[in-house]
Order: structure tokens, then C-alpha cells, then sequence
């Protein structure tokens, strides 16, 4: 079978690297709409990581010479627990809300509980307040006397106890409420571990903004956010409910990041019966776009292309190259020791991308290449 394997892999076809594309799409759709289609045709919608990105749109935008004021862009806006355990929610228990009335209203990204046990965004950095940990050795909520701002009271929190406090249900909103009204001596108003989280299309993670002035500014709203950048303001970024119908910008990437657990084998086949195959990682510039796409998996490991044999004794590529440029990790350059165990291939560890020796029979996310 691994004889088999291995000719069929070295008769493929090695595959260029091309650079990010990106495609206009001149039609009015709302947000979902717009990332259905891109994710249909293309890609996702576009992500935009630095400057230079977000140049390459705007030139994009100006060559289209197009009249619409704003387009979208793959950043969504989504509230989320700093305690992130799906063991910890039952149902749609992550779901739960007690928003006051007009909250959120754009003050902040970070959330507090008043005496009446109402919600309220609040800036995470400026607002310094007493704050509740949830402790899951003694699964008790733990009031603290101490005014600290979220950032602070969340790390006070992971240290001391185990999180800030979750809020999943009616019952537990009751609770907190009360711990609020009779332990704290001030100020009746808690933080609690609910934040604003902007995320990516493709579940890559926000590490550069380009807002407008004022911006992101929406206000009221229980509706989902999304956002456009501009085609007259040099990009600036702004706010708008998901359901607006704008233009909109894809992207088309040769590595396509696929979230879910398969065997190495299963991921080959799966990528080959797309007209893809597994990545192969041949130069400093492509561990680099790996590593930027493994940013957002779901696995701590995901498989590369890159298979022992034991029958003649080297790694290989699926593309048919050997292993020349190589970022393994210490002590997993070699196969030998488990020839006679198990078939051993290739995966990037999403913690420091190196590259460690797995056996193909673990389940893990992959990456694809056009």
C-alpha cells in the first residue's frame, strides 16, 4: 500500500505559489449574502492583516472607478465569554443575554452588570471597577472588593480562581445580581466576562484595524455588527448592521484552510477530489503563509503534505520534492524509530509552527493548496 502511495504522490504535478487574489463583486448583498457568495466562488471574504493589504484594496476600489461610498469586508463583530470552554455551556447557555435598555450603545467592548442585574458595554481600559471570578473548583461566583479595569480583573481572575464570571442562564443573572447588591460596599455595578470580540470571515484572528475617525460608532443595537472600508477616505473602516446590502471584496488564496479532523490519508483525499492537494512547504515564504493560515485552526496540529517511508527511508512531499527547507522541531527530523510501528506523517504545531512527526491515524485540521 505504500509503495502505492508513494509512486502515485511522486507523478503529481508540482503547484505554483501564487500570491493572495483579490475580486471585486459589483452586487448589492447584505453581509452573510456577500460571504456566502465568497465563499462559493472564491475564498471568503477579504481579510485585510497590515497596511499594504488594505493599500492593494483601496487601488483595487479606484481601478473599478465604482460609485458607492462603502464595500464590506470579511470583520464581524461577536460577543463572547473570557471563560472559552465548550464543556462549561450547555445548549445555547454561551447565548444567553441581559442586555439594559439601548445597551450595547458603543461605549466599549467590555461588559458590567448593574444592581438590577442589567448589562452594559463599558471601555475595557478606562472604567475601573469591582469586578465577579468564578472559581470551578468550588463552581461559586466570587465578588471582589478591589477596582480594577476588565483586562486587570480578568488576569486577577485566571490567577486567583479560574475566569471571569460566565453568566449562562436567568437563574445565575439572579444570582450575581445579589452577590452585587449585598457584598459589594460601593459602587453597585460589577465586571463581568463578557467582551466584543472582531473576528475575521475565515475565523483568522483581528491583528490590524484601520477605523475612520469616530469609528466604530453604531450605537444602540442587539444586531450583529459588520464592516466596510471606504473608497473615498483612504479605506477608514466603519460600522454597519450586517443586514445593510453593500458591494463587497473577496479573496482567492492557493492555501485554503479546511477545520476539520481528518486522517492524513482522508485529508489527501479530500483536497485530490477538489482538484487541491496537500500543502507542500518548499521555502521560508511559504512556512510563512502556513503560518498565517494555521492562526486560525481549530486543532492544535494541522497535517502538511509531507509523508515518511520507511520502504526507501526519507521524507517527502505530496508535490514529489524531498524535504530540503525544513522547520522541524528537536528531535522529529527522522521517521526510522517508528517504521515498524506506524505510518508517520507530517503536521505544523499551531503553538510555535514547527514541524513534528505524527502518526496518520490522528485526526486533525489541514491545509489545502490550489
Amino acid at each position: 500500500m505504500e509503495r502505492i502511495t508513494l509512486m502515485s504522490v511522486l507523478l503529481t504535478v508540482v503547484l505554483s505559489s501564487s500570491p493572495r487574489q483579490y475580486h471585486f463583486v459589483n452586487q448589492n448583498m447584505n453581509w452573510t449574502e456577500a460571504q456566502r457568495y465568497c465563499r462559493e466562488k472564491y475564498t471568503d471574504l477579504v481579510t485585510i492583516n497590515n497596511m499594504n493589504e488594505q493599500n492593494n484594496i483601496n487601488q483595487l476600489l479606484k481601478r473599478e472607478k465604482i460609485s458607492a461610498d462603502r464595500v464590506w469586508i470579511g470583520l464581524q463583530d461577536t460577543w463572547i465569554w473570557s471563560l472559552n470552554n465548550s464543556d462549561f455551556y450547555r445548549g445555547n447557555e454561551s447565548q444567553f443575554r441581559n442586555w439594559g435598555k439601548n445597551q450595547p450603545d458603543g461605549d466599549g467592548d467590555c461588559v458590567y452588570m448593574d444592581n438590577d442585574g442589567q448589562w452594559h458595554d463599558a471601555h475595557c481600559s478606562t472604567h475601573l471597577m469591582h469586578f465577579i471570578c468564578y472559581n470551578g473548583s468550588s463552581k461559586g461566583f466570587v465578588p471582589v472588593q478591589e477596582k480594577k479595569n476588565w483586562t486587570d480583573a480578568q488576569n486577577y481572575c485566571r490567577q486567583k480562581h479560574t475566569d471571569l464570571v460566565s453568566v449562562r442562564n436567568e437563574s445565575e443573572n439572579n444570582q450575581i445580581r445579589n452577590i452585587i447588591n449585598q457584598n459589594l460596599t460601593s459602587d453597585k455595578h460589577a465586571w463581568i466576562g463578557l467582551y466584543r470580540f472582531w473576528v475575521w470571515s475565515d475565523n483568522s484572528k483581528c491583528i490590524f484595524t484601520h477605523w475612520k475617525t469616530n469609528e466604530p460608532n453604531i450605537g444602540a443595537t442587539n444586531k450583529s455588527i459588520c464592516v466596510s472600508t471606504g473608497i473615498s477616505d483612504e479605506g477608514g473602516w466603519t460600522d454597519e448592521l450586517c443586514s445593510d446590502q453593500h458591494l463587497f471584496v473577496c479573496y482567492d488564496d492557493t492555501l485554503v484552510l479546511i477545520r476539520e479532523n481528518k486522517t492524513w490519508t482522508e485529508a489527501l483525499r479530500y483536497c485530490r477530489d477538489r482538484d487541491m492537494d496537500l500543502v507542500s512547504v518548499d521555502s521560508e515564504q511559504m512556512q510563512q503563509r502556513v503560518m498565517n493560515v494555521t492562526s486560525s485552526a481549530l486543532s492544535d496540529h494541522v497535517w502538511l503534505g509531507l509523508r515518511h517511508s520507511c520502504t526507501v527511508g526519507i521524507w517527502f512531499w505530496v508535490n514529489g520534492q524531498t524535504v530540503c527547507y525544513n522547520q522541524w522541531a528537536s528531535g522529529n527530523d527522522t521517521g526510522l524509530d517508528d517504521c515498524d510501528k506506524t505510518v508517520r506523517s507530517g503536521v505544523i504545531r499551531t503553538n510555535d509552527n514547527h514541524w513534528i512527526s505524527r502518526p496518520e491515524t490522528d485526526r486533525n485540521n489541514f491545509i489545502c493548496t490550489k
